[in-house]
């Protein structure tokens, strides 16, 4: 756990972020319950947020031909617990501590992020003990906040079904007409849902979807229901190197965004156990960042801090003001106890 904040801190130095170590390293401390074990007391994956099952995944965003002076992480508190109802338990007490990390945190926010948990799961006690994923949580350290979280996401899922989606809008609207997809649809599915606080305390809602793995009608179908802002995300994947015969090769997960203004638009492409994604990561950080320093930095800091390292993702997101204009990059640095 201590050599993942190391890394967070090494990596946030890299960046010249300038940020305080301490409220990273105790908010990671936090975060993930002081334990980053990839296996559980079963033997089995300790968290499905890697394919290791650490509980830990880095990343750095920017777009526009800039870096966003800002890291993030996502990991999942309580994994060690083998039931359910301990582990939500857990990571509700975890929630309310962080919140406290936000300039604006205070209880409302923390009863928001508690009451659209409690949306997702109204009956704990209904869902199997041995259900492993109740939520994740996603922390953003930028520049502009040195001394506090500047976000602070919480997700849930990871299935979500028609009466799960309408249960979910009713409560809150800002989940409505986020999925675009019929409830016949095979090939694509909602999988998720997060909920996003930032230092001012503005709001931002997303759905997430997953298409099924391998099937040659996946990018078709991204186009049918996401129109051109998929087919321009996709395009660039595969002018930078992804290949048109094989992208649907790779795991495809939608992100659906509704903050202030219109949805916003994403498609994070997911390497699967052999993937290597250097190559197409340094292509699109050097088109989107304009420089491949911040992804390089996530792998530096993690030889740095005696971890191997692994691009597990790469993202694009569109607006209708701008076209693609973010770029996120995802890995794990694994240290070999883990």
């Amino acid at each position: 756990m201590e050599a993942a904040g190391d890394y967070l801190v090494d990596l946030a130095e890299r960046l010249t972020l300038r940020c305080d170590p301490a409220p990273i390293r105790a908010m990671m401390a936090r975060a993930c319950g002081g334990t980053l074990d990839a296996r559980g007391p079963d033997g089995l994956r300790a968290s499905r947020l890697t394919i290791s099952g650490i509980p830990f995944e880095a990343s750095v965003s920017g777009g526009r031909g800039e870096i966003t002076p800002a890291i993030r992480y996502t990991t999942e508190t309580a994994t060690q617990e083998t039931e359910f109802g301990s582990r939500l338990a857990a990571q509700l007490t975890a929630i309310r501590d962080l919140v406290a990390w936000l300039p604006v945190g205070d209880e409302t926010v923390a009863d928001m992020l508690h009451s659209f948990v409690s949306t997702l799961y109204p009956d704990p006690a209904k869902v199997p003990a041995r259900r492993r994923f109740a939520t994740w949580i996603g922390v953003v350290h930028h520049a502009a906040a040195p001394h506090h979280a500047a976000r602070l996401k919480v997700y849930g899922g990871p299935t979500i079904g028609p009466q799960e989606l309408q249960r979910l809008q009713s409560a809150w609207p800002g989940f409505t007409g986020l999925t675009s997809i019929p409830n016949h649809e095979k090939l694509i599915k909602p999988v998720g849902t997060a909920i996003e606080v930032d230092a001012h305390g503005d709001v931002n809602h997303k759905i997430y979807l997953r298409a099924r793995y391998d099937d040659v009608a996946v990018p078709m179908k991204l186009v049918r229901y996401f129109g051109d802002p998929a087919w321009q995300v996709l395009s660039e994947f595969i002018q930078c190197g992804v290949g048109a015969a094989k992208i649907h090769q790779y795991d495809h997960f939608v992100c659906r965004t509704r903050g202030a203004g219109e949805p916003v638009f994403g498609l994070t492409l997911c390497a699967r156990q052999d993937d290597d994604l250097t190559g197409l990561v340094r292509e699109l950080a050097s088109r989107h960042h304009g420089t491949t320093d911040a992804v390089d930095a996530l792998a530096q800091a993690a030889e740095s801090c005696g971890a191997t390292w692994r691009y597990s993702a790469v993202g694009l997101g569109f607006s209708a003001e701008h076209g693609i204009d973010k770029l996120n990059v995802y890995g794990t640095p694994t240290w070999s106890a883990s």
